[in-house]
């Protein structure tokens, strides 16, 4: 089984005013002819753990801080 793959990097604003990089993982994998993609991990590009509060919000689960992505096909 392969590893985790980057798949997204988001850039959001942070309620603390800073910017961050939203990184999201899938781990590949396959079932007959269908290739699969499951969600593995939402975190900053330090590994920083992220909450997912809903789509394109999210909350640093060490500081509290709460981010905003930027893009609108954001997790």
């Amino acid at each position: 089984m392969a590893g985790m793959v980057l798949k997204h990097l988001y850039h959001a604003r942070g309620s603390d005013g800073n910017d961050y990089e939203i990184h999201v993982y899938v781990e590949p994998a396959s079932h007959e002819n269908a290739h699969i993609e499951r969600l593995a991990k939402v975190c900053l590009a330090d590994g920083g753990e992220l909450e997912v509060l809903s789509k394109r919000h999210y909350r640093i689960v060490a500081s509290g801080v709460t981010l905003e992505a930027h893009d609108a096909d954001a997790i």
